[in-house]
């Protein structure tokens, strides 16, 4: 059963699942600050973990769809950023599982707005078998920040056929 785009499918699913495998911990890259009369960037320090600050729990797909349409979602694609860039649910921001907590303190601002206006933080990946999406929520829960994990990821979004970007 081969449908148009089918060619690449194999590929990038086999990617997908690569991409989503357990990896080994790297520790997060640290810039000194740079003189010169330029702003100096903060370097990162890792947070310490907040144990049963943020909860992280499941969010179904018609569940997430509702609460997508109705703009109470800070949507999060925890793939590789080249999987985010081919194709993604709207509107999410994306933010890698691998060395996910430098870019979560980047977004620090934009998570803690988004939960001042009511919204759920919705993570997701390819779907049920990566694991990514819950690492990130994982992580941002010991940040603090409650999550939902959406398990189906971007294939159930898809073979439903829910709007994409």
């Amino acid at each position: 059963m081969s449908r148009p785009g089918s060619i690449l499918a194999s590929p990038l699913l086999a990617l997908a699942l690569t991409a989503c495998a357990d990896k080994p911990a790297e520790a997060p890259a640290h810039k000194p600050a740079s003189g010169g009369g330029q702003t100096a960037e903060k370097p990162y320090k890792k947070p310490v973990r907040m144990h049963d600050r943020g909860k992280v729990s499941s969010i179904s797909l018609e569940d997430f769809f509702l609460l997508h349409q109705s703009g109470k979602t800070l949507v999060i694609d925890a793939r590789p950023t080249i999987f985010h860039q081919f194709g993604h649910i709207p509107g999410a921001i994306s933010l890698p599982a691998k060395n996910c907590d430098p870019a979560i303190a980047g977004r620090e601002e934009e998570i803690k707005q988004a939960i001042a206006e009511g919204k759920t933080l919705v993570t997701y990946c390819t779907g049920l078998l990566c694991p990514d999406a819950r690492t990130v929520a994982m992580h941002l829960s010991g940040f603090g920040y409650p999550a939902s994990v959406f398990s189906g990821g971007w294939d159930a979004w898809k073979e439903a056929g829910m709007p994409v970007e």
